[in-house]
């Protein structure tokens, strides 16, 4: 289309005035205007003032390489609403390091390289240069191995410097499975995955950044800020655990995870738009309220998911305050001891599986059972990676909730009977500490309600004490059966003892901050010996196996 120089937007006309000129530098500064600025002008973007203060960066570590086509399209998905959803403002930085699948392929026909680039007005720029016409759009880097911690660290620490801000918000996307890791890569091989240890150092380290480097700029520090990560938050299945939480309570204020397997559409980030235009000087505890909750309602009404994609699948979100969870971990603690003063020896296999069973039952939670992934094999057939350490959990207050009723729920009488109380004892002030209502039911009235026709619900404010911020579930409406807030290892540990390169999860479990704190396997220490039996054992080819040490497995 050509325009006469009648048409011509001001800022526009003084741009051909001074090429005709020749001076330099030629430069159409982006300024708002009533008008709409002409097609054919050339728009130089000035990056954002060295003096504005940053209220928060946003980092997101996408573990993306994959080789399921579906969730491979769904962070392609994703990373559009990071960018057209979230915009990036000076005030609110974006930054994005992203892994590619293997049949992602570049323009030269080659796999696609992992990136990382930043999102400033609704655009991807190269996070070294200002945001201008002729800049690279993303920094190169090869391929990457997202199941390191050296990579995420690396990633973490160059955002932090790069955008100094008075808070931090970490995303991490991809594959999860409890404590037994995350964010897996298939270029790196089958089975790798970042172990939580690894997260917790990578974690750690940046958060050291905020306090040396961070806070010791002007305007960057004040009572608001943390000299830690702010918030933690996994776009990834099975993370919301307490052992996941006690490994990065170290590192970060607050944490948002699911307990239980994600829909392909993920964490809605409708929610995070919060914090760069209505209400930028939210505290971080309401922006994971209104996240945790946000995830929930989306996929109840439809609130947030494109075209209403996957309304009505059950899902569950929990946002954790780490600051206010040493408090529940000295009464698991507790707990623990008091069961061990019961039972020397633990529970057994029977009365752990009963425990379960009943807990689940009582709360009208869901039991847990082994989870599976779909991903494209060799040759594009489908194979199955299966997640073990969400089959060995379950929700931990419906755990509490049963064993604080006392003996009756205790199955076999113990040695000491009057222990039967004490373990009541320590579930009830473990509860305490939660702050948790009780949900409505035909003989507690007095509870809470679930919300939009007894699907959704949400709990803010468990208690001055409580580590909850908020926990947002939905209830299947036929069968009544709610999925879990916030899990805990509780159940067969058959699985876990399987040993490769001479370790099991189950010895990865027993250094986990979570235990050696608690020393919560000490309640499950029969039920460990007898499925290690099982697993060491070697029948004879006549041998009914009711008879033998598998006869619970």
């Amino acid at each position: 289309m050509k325009w006469s120089m009648a048409k011509l937007h001001p800022p526009a006309l003084a741009l051909l005035v001074c090429q005709a000129l020749a001076c330099q530098p030629c430069v159409s500064i982006d300024k708002p205007s009533d008008n709409p600025r002409p097609k054919g002008s050339i728009i130089v973007k000035r990056p954002p003032p060295s003096d504005w203060i940053t209220d928060w960066t946003l980092l997101i570590y996408a573990a993306n390489d994959d080789l399921d086509p579906n969730l491979v399209a769904a962070f392609d998905d994703d990373a559009l609403e990071w960018q057209h959803g979230l915009g990036g403002s000076a005030l609110f930085r974006i930054m994005v390091q992203r892994d590619y699948a293997p049949f992602q392929l570049n323009s030269e026909d080659e796999p696609r390289p992992s990136e990382r680039y930043s999102v400033y007005r609704e655009e991807r720029h190269h996070p070294e240069h200002p945001p201008t016409v002729d800049a690279p759009e993303a920094m190169l880097l090869g391929e990457t191995d997202t199941t390191s911690s050296t990579t995420l660290r690396d990633f973490l620490v160059y955002g932090i410097r790069t955008f100094p801000a008075r808070h931090y918000w970490v995303t991490v996307t991809g594959h999860g499975d409890g404590f037994a890791g995350l964010a897996t890569d298939a270029s790196a091989g089958p089975g790798r995955r970042l172990s939580i240890d690894g997260l917790s150092a990578a974690l750690a380290e940046a958060s050291a950044v905020i306090a040396a480097e961070i806070r010791t700029k002007p305007g960057y520090d004040g009572p608001d800020t943390s000299n830690r990560i702010d918030v933690v938050a996994f776009d990834a299945c099975r993370l919301g655990t307490i052992e996941v939480a006690a490994s990065v309570a170290q590192s970060a204020d607050f944490m948002i995870a699911s307990q239980e397997s994600m829909p392909y559409a993920g964490h809605p980030y409708s929610a995070l738009r919060f914090i760069a235009q209505d209400h930028p000087d939210a505290s971080p505890r309401a922006l994971v309220e209104a996240v945790v909750t946000d995830y929930v309602r989306a996929y109840v009404e439809g609130v947030s998911t494109a075209g209403r994609a996957y309304v009505g699948t059950s899902v569950t979100s929990v946002g954790l305050d780490l600051r206010r969870l040493s408090p529940l971990e000295s009464a698991l603690d507790e707990l623990a001891s008091a069961v061990e003063r019961s039972h020397p020896r633990g529970f057994t296999c029977t009365e752990v599986q009963a425990l379960l069973t009943e807990a689940c039952h009582q709360a009208h939670v869901a039991l847990p059972e082994r989870q599976s992934v779909e991903m494209a094999g060799d040759a594009g057939l489908p194979r199955t990676q299966t997640t073990v350490a969400a089959a060995a959990s379950v929700d931990l207050i419906a755990l509490l909730e049963h064993m604080a009723q006392g003996p009756a729920c205790l199955g076999a009488a113990p040695q000491n009977a009057a222990s039967l109380g004490d373990i009541a004892k320590a579930a009830r002030k473990a509860l305490d500490i939660i702050g948790r209502p009780p949900l409505w039911a035909p003989h507690n009235p007095s509870g809470v309600r679930f919300q939009y026709g007894g699907q959704y619900r949400k709990i803010v404010d468990f208690g001055p004490s409580s580590p909850f911020v908020v926990e947002a579930q939905r209830v299947d409406p036929d069968s009544n059966v709610r999925l879990g807030g916030l899990g805990v290892l509780w159940g067969n540990p058959f699985d876990l003892l399987l040993r490769e390169n001479g370790k099991s999860l189950m010895d990865t479990y027993r250094t986990l901050p979570f235990d050696v704190r608690t020393g919560w396997t000490r309640m499950m220490r029969a039920c460990i010996e007898e499925a290690e039996a099982c697993r060491t054992y070697e029948p004879s080819p006549d041998e009914p196996i009711s008879e033998g040490p598998c006869a619970n497995f």
